[in-house]
């Protein structure tokens, strides 16, 4: 049996790659460095282009029993709370052959780890942390922090922002802060006044700020993130305790349904991180390594497309390596594929950042920026 291909992380990214690798029959071992697994408590949206690959995978029925299509995404006043634009969702699966799915992150990637641990129960390995790697013609070896290593074929970086393998391959330097923070939190509907969240997804825009909440765990939390210009971030993490007060001074001035959300946040739990990335790299591999999802492209969260990329660059990943074996030749295919469209993403996401956060009094128009032609990409079927 030949070496596995390595994946450093466990997360969405990684272990989409690790399911399309199992598909194909390549051996796969996934090292995480966390003890256990698990995701941040908040919501996801995954649009058509994601989704049909999980379909692809064979995840439909695991992510219907978690997920839901919205009735409609729409826009309403900040100030007013009046509905201004409206999408119809179920159009989506007729336009683009897959549908728009919303979840809880937890759940979406505990589906990830169930089917691939139903694939091969020893695939991920907990308590595994990457902290450097050898390379040559023959394979790699990965280098753990409990001073133990692993051979495989060829290695993936999933290693998010502040990927170490990143860093051995190309020393890019710290990331830097993008001026914006985020807050998220969750909200049971059973606490909000009756009707209250109509239509199931919602966004709104004010000066310097955005907010978009949507129904997760079959209707019974609302999900929310909001989105504010700062000048600086001095907070020492990537997600920090903010608190209920907090977040409503930031949307100071925005209608009852939207400060209604902020206030009845579950058990008062708030939380913020600053926007961090780097600009897009000409290159992401050496060899016979390679890097995926944040590690190689990171993103501004403003089309709501940076798991989506991940998820592509995964089954992409998997076919290269399935049509043209584990080697460098087959990871060179894949950032030949994936680099030219996800590094457009990355400049769209913040040239629609520029946009939304305009200064006050400035026309906003909340779709600029966001074509649909996005949706149409198909992973599954474009050559490598």
């Amino acid at each position: 049996m030949s070496d596995p291909v390595i994946i450093a992380g466990a997360g969405l990214g990684g272990l989409v790659a690790a399911r399309g690798l199992q598909e194909k029959g390549i051996p796969v071992k996934v090292f995480e460095r966390a003890p256990e697994l698990g995701e941040v408590g908040a919501g996801i949206s995954l649009a058509p282009n994601a989704t049909r690959v999980l379909i692809a995978l064979g995840l439909r029925e695991m992510m219907e029993e978690i997920a839901n299509s919205p009735d409609a995404m729409s826009r309403k006043h900040h100030e007013t709370g009046d509905l201004i634009g409206i999408d119809a969702s179920p159009e989506y699966e007729a336009k683009y052959g897959a549908p728009y799915w919303q979840a809880h992150r937890a759940d979406f990637h505990d589906v990830l780890a169930r089917a691939v641990r139903a694939n091969d129960p020893d695939a991920i390995a907990l308590n595994k942390d990457v902290v450097s790697f050898d390379a040559d013609d023959a394979g790699v070896t990965v280098h753990f922090a409990d001073g133990t290593s692993a051979k495989g074929s060829v290695l993936i970086g999933c290693d998010g922002l502040k990927s170490v393998l990143r860093d051995q391959l190309w020393d890019p330097g710290q990331p830097h802060y993008l001026g914006f923070v985020a807050y998220r939190g969750l909200t049971p509907v059973d606490q909000l006044p009756e009707g209250l969240i109509t239509p199931a997804a919602a966004s709104g825009q004010g000066p310097g700020t955005h907010f978009t909440r949507y129904l997760v765990r079959q209707g019974t939390i609302v999900n929310y993130v909001g989105f504010a210009r700062r000048d600086d971030w001095i907070d020492d993490g990537w997600h920090v305790t903010a608190s209920v007060d907090e977040v409503l001074q930031s949307f100071e001035g925005w209608n009852d349904e939207f400060r209604l959300i902020i206030k009845n946040t579950a058990n008062g739990r708030c939380h913020k991180w600053g926007m961090f990335g780097r600009p897009p790299m000409p290159q992401w591999g050496k060899g016979r390594v390679t890097l995926l999802g944040d590690a190689a492209h990171p993103m501004l969260p403003f089309l709501g497309q940076g798991v989506s990329m991940a998820i592509e660059d995964g089954i992409v990943l998997a076919r290269a390596i399935a049509e043209h074996g584990q080697t460098a030749e087959a990871l060179a295919r894949y950032e030949a594929v994936r680099l030219p469209r996800a590094n457009e993403i990355v400049e769209r996401s913040a040239a629609r950042g520029e946009r939304t956060f305009r200064p006050a009094g400035a026309k906003v128009n909340m779709q600029e920026g966001l074509p649909p032609d996005i949706f149409s990409y198909n992973a599954v079927t474009v050559p490598v």
